[in-house]
């Protein structure tokens, strides 16, 4: 639920989820026929490097059927079905990524029992990134789920206080580890391998795995993954294709990542993990002082993490890996405080079980602040509310970069199979009416005159002074730029005056909460969200209207 949540607050995408969103879209209209992939979006745009159709046809397979009911009942909906389907998709995404992170915790009750298993939920369940991440299209959002998986089965292979596991298990379950590892190198991230590498080190150290036996194991599934992944990304990219191999490539061996910017050697450790994992960090350092079995787990993701440092270019979600383990230890720290029975500890459990749910309240602002980084989408959904019933004929729109890289895509177009059919309800929700033809949509970057754009009727774009001149605007789409501080006298001012207007007001309230308590904060809290004019909405002049 607090996935769909997060969903739901903010259900667009930006421009890194962009490709599995459009090619999952892709599937779903236009089917796996060689005329179909002809008109899918990647082969007009393929972005800077390939990506694996792996993942879009899992999304496609799960969602397909939710897409039929809610396409079956969506005229009674009153909502732009084309977001309706995007929220499905990730919805979809969003229960693969939840159901990686249970199958984690059941490794854990096998080795540390109920009580960590049910810490190690709650504290991934008050933390931002994961779970407003976990319906997001990412590479990493898949192999994370395949990750979470693997370390199942890595804990698995190790005996409970309760029973013991002979060598025969522990050995079958280190070699599904090791498939789950490989799977998840080869299709979606291969950093993925430098993880898995100092795992194998640790578990051939101990002597709880052979080494040929593994090597084999590994090449076996390499050689199944492999096969796979050209299959697949070989049939939609028309050509023969390795898409996580040409990523390799691209960052590895060519280096070019860099040109995404270069980030000191110290930056996972000292920004990006503290950041990501929050108080789980400190508290699996303590965990691995109570829990010796935990150093077996946070020893390879502290090796995996120092060797990506020596990769310049740097992001949270190339060592989301390692959180889990991190919450692991957390959950064990929390779970051994809870054990002592003395006053100071009965204190410090009260203290860092108030923690966690600040860290939950601070997840939930977060995600609302996100979700305001996503004018694009927010414009293309508003575009359709102002002009679609004016031009159910059909309209033209430009979609530039700036509004393509934060939200727009091809599930909020209007007119194709698998986003909204025949009818459209206009901008008050009034009745259906009849869409005799679909709107078009056009990202082309080719552009650089006026005159380029005539022939469009709309344009969604972050450059409104350029085509002043042909256009008119019709909305100013704002998005996030900042926080700001608000003096204490001006709180003083404006809130007591915000909480009589909602007391009087209830019934509105009720109605619209979240307006409501927008309103409320933006009175009464000192730090208040800036936003600006980003995306604007454009109507050529003398555009023929309905």
């Amino acid at each position: 639920m607090l996935v769909l949540a997060h969903i739901v607050m903010a259900p667009y995408t930006k421009v890194e989820e962009s490709f599995n969103l459009q090619a999952t879209h892709d599937i779903l209209n236009f089917g796996m026929t060689s005329k179909g992939v002809q008109q899918y979006d990647h082969l007009e745009f393929p972005g800077v490097v390939p990506r694996t159709f792996v993942g879009p046809l899992l999304l496609a397979a799960g969602s397909w059927p939710l897409m039929a009911i809610a396409r079956f009942f969506a005229p009674d909906s009153g909502l732009p079905k084309g977001l309706v389907g995007q929220l499905i998709v990730r919805s979809v995404l969003g229960l693969f990524t939840f159901l990686g992170w249970h199958q984690m915790s059941r490794g854990i009750r096998h080795q540390f029992g109920r009580t960590v298993s049910i810490l190690f939920m709650v504290v991934s369940a008050s933390q931002f990134h994961w779970l407003f991440y976990a319906g997001r299209t990412l590479p990493n959002t898949f192999a994370l789920s395949i990750v979470n998986v693997a370390y199942s089965f890595w804990m698995k292979a190790s005996p409970s206080s309760q029973q013991t596991v002979t060598r025969r298990a522990t050995e079958r379950s280190l070699l599904r580890m090791v498939d789950c590892l490989v799977f998840a190198t080869v299709l979606f991230r291969s950093e993925v391998l430098i993880l898995m590498g100092p795992i194998i080190l640790l578990e051939l150290a101990m002597t709880r795995i052979e080494f040929w036996t593994t090597v084999l194991e590994g090449i076996k599934a390499g050689v199944a993954s492999l096969a796979l992944a050209i299959a697949i990304d070989s049939w939609f990219w028309q050509k023969w294709m390795w898409a996580e191999g040409a990523v390799f490539w691209f960052n590895a061996v060519e280096g070019k990542s860099v040109a995404w910017g270069v980030s000191p050697w110290y930056t996972y450790f000292l920004v990006l993990l503290p950041k990501i994992a929050g108080l789980a960090l400190p508290l699996a350092l303590a965990g691995t002082v109570v829990e010796q079995r935990l150093r077996r787990y946070l020893l390879p993701a502290g090796v995996f993490v120092t060797l990506y440092s020596f990769l310049g270019h740097k992001e949270w979600r190339f060592v989301i890996y390692v959180v889990p383990l991190l919450n692991l230890g957390a959950a064990i720290t929390i779970a051994w405080i809870l054990k002592r029975k003395t006053i100071a500890y009965k204190l410090l459990t009260v203290a860092l079980l108030g923690a966690v749910g600040l860290n939950f309240i601070s997840s939930v602002a977060q995600s609302a602040i996100s979700s305001l980084n996503y004018p694009g989408g927010q414009a293309l959904q508003r575009l359709h509310e102002l002009d679609l019933h004016r031009f159910a004929a059909a309209a033209t729109v430009h979609i530039d970069g700036a509004a393509a890289e934060t939200g727009c895509s091809r599930f909020g177009e209007i007119g194709s199979s698998a986003t909204l059919p025949t009818f459209s309800y206009d901008a008050d929700h009034n009745p259906p009416f009849l869409l005799h033809q679909p709107w078009t949509y056009s990202k082309d970057e080719s552009h650089r005159h006026r005159r380029d754009y005539l022939h469009y009727t709309h344009l969604l774009t972050s450059q409104p002074e350029f085509h002043k001149d042909d256009f008119v605007i019709l909305e100013q789409i704002n998005g996030y730029v900042g926080i700001q501080r608000i003096s204490l006298s001006q709180i003083k001012e404006s809130c007591p005056h915000a909480v009589k207007e909602m007391v009087a007001t209830v019934s509105a309230a009720v109605s619209s909460p979240r307006e409501s308590v927008a309103s409320l904060w933006t009175a009464c809290s000192p730090l208040q969200v800036k936003t600006e004019g980003q995306i604007w909405i454009m109507r050529r002049v003398g555009a023929m209207e309905m």
